[in-house]
């Protein structure tokens, strides 16, 4: 026979077992709780992700419309780029060497001093509000250089500094990719050259930010950082519209002057300001008839997008759907440019075998995998690394993808 509990013992029993359903309840809740927030958050990316599907499929319809404002843009006077035309548009280095040298351009009109570089500062002061002396700054003392180079073998694409009460530091980056701590390796090798104040301009087609490898958003991004309101994101579409803005000045209105141009031979210089004004907008797509294009896809957005968009995050989802987008974009890009490459490397591959050199020992060869990852990666693939005696040639295409050419890079007697 059960021994009867106790009137305490009995208490506590229904204490224990009424903590119990309370525990089960809560449970249940939980659980319920929490695969009610997991469908949800299925339910809204599954209908971001139908309502991106069918953006993109009207955007790809888009191309018929744009197909037609090409057709119109015929009619236009023709449009003539030195650049493009010479598969230079994109190249980083020569664009580079471009607004490096534009920037050192200094001339006296009448006996007004003008110089591009102390134009630039003024340009920074006013956007970003970058604090410059430009009343005491002298021109002949603004210090502009290419591939600056730092103690750990990197180069600065250009570097701007005025005695050592400032230094500006430019990377380009239209194709390639950041190295590891690229830009804070720049900003330490310059703050070891005693600045006072130390600024940066990542110059992109597009505005993107340096990944985080190569400088941590806390250097830039938050109050009281060393470079906090000194780092700036500069489209170089902005380039161009800052000298377009540059030719409409008063200043410079001897450049439209018939007589003066006539007389001084301006003109060079003025085409070469156009020219780089339309080089600039070229590359971030916004010349004539990117503005164009740039319309009809506005109009899209706005029918089908931006409606949809409410508050910051959700702007920002989109924002990365889209830079995925675009990565693969300029991935399969890469891939129709390198086609060509890869088949001339083949049939190199197959003379220097058929003339009896053996791969591994007279010469290196690289897989297409390896070849297309290095080149969307922004680096020079050496397809094939020849070696013979005292001679080591390598068939590379350059950072800009669209040449294949050989190289001497050893050579002894």
């Amino acid at each position: 026979m059960a021994k009867s509990l106790t009137k305490e013992e009995n208490i506590l029993l229904t204490l224990i077992n009424a903590f119990k359903d309370d525990e089960n309840s809560k449970r249940i809740y939980l659980n319920d709780f929490m695969k009610s927030i997991g469908e949800d958050f299925i339910k809204d990316n599954k209908l971001k992700n139908k309502l991106l599907l069918e953006f993109f499929e009207k955007l790809i319809k888009v191309k018929y419309e744009i197909k037609r404002i090409k057709k119109e843009i015929k009619e236009f006077p023709p449009q003539f780029n030195i650049f493009d035309s010479i598969n230079l548009l994109n190249h980083e280095n020569y664009n580079s060497n471009l607004f490096a040298n534009f920037l050192d351009i200094k001339f006296k009109h009448n006996e007004n001093e003008i110089g591009f570089a102390k134009l630039f500062l003024k340009y920074l002061n006013e956007e970003f509000g970058w604090e410059f002396d430009l009343e005491n700054i002298k021109i002949k003392d603004i210090e502009i250089k290419r591939e600056l180079p730092t103690e750990e073998r990197k180069r600065i694409d250009i570097f701007i500094g005025y005695k050592k009460e400032f230094a500006i530091i430019i990377e380009n980056k239209i194709w390639a990719e950041d190295g590891y701590k690229q830009l804070e390796n720049y900003y330490n090798h310059v703050k070891s050259q005693e600045y006072d104040k130390i600024y940066i301009i990542y110059l992109t087609p597009y505005e993107r930010e340096p990944s985080e490898e190569s400088l941590s958003k806390e250097l830039y991004k938050e109050k009281g950082s060393k470079l906090y309101g000194k780092f700036a994101n500069i489209k170089h579409a902005e380039i161009g519209y800052w000298l377009e803005g540059i030719l409409k000045r008063q200043e410079f209105s001897f450049l439209n002057n018939e007589e003066e141009n006539n007389k001084y031979n301006y003109k060079l210089l003025k085409s070469a300001l156009i020219q780089i004004i339309d080089n600039e907008k070229s590359i971030s797509g916004e010349n004539e008839e990117g503005d164009m294009t740039e319309a009809e896809i506005k109009k899209v957005l706005n029918e089908n997008l931006f409606k949809e968009i409410k508050t910051v995050d959700e702007a920002q989802e989109y924002i990365d759907m889209f830079n995925k987008a675009k990565s693969l974009l300029v991935k399969e890009k890469i891939t129709i440019i390198i086609k060509k490459c890869l088949k001339f490397t083949k049939e190199i591959n197959k003379y220097i075998k058929a003339k009896g050199y053996k791969e591994g020992k007279d010469y290196t060869l690289l897989t297409d995998k390896e070849i297309i990852n290095k080149t969307e990666a922004g680096a020079d693939a050496h397809h094939i690394d020849f070696i013979k005696d005292n001679i080591k040639l390598s068939l590379e295409n350059n950072s800009n993808h669209r040449i294949l050419l050989w190289n001497i890079l050893q050579w002894k007697r």
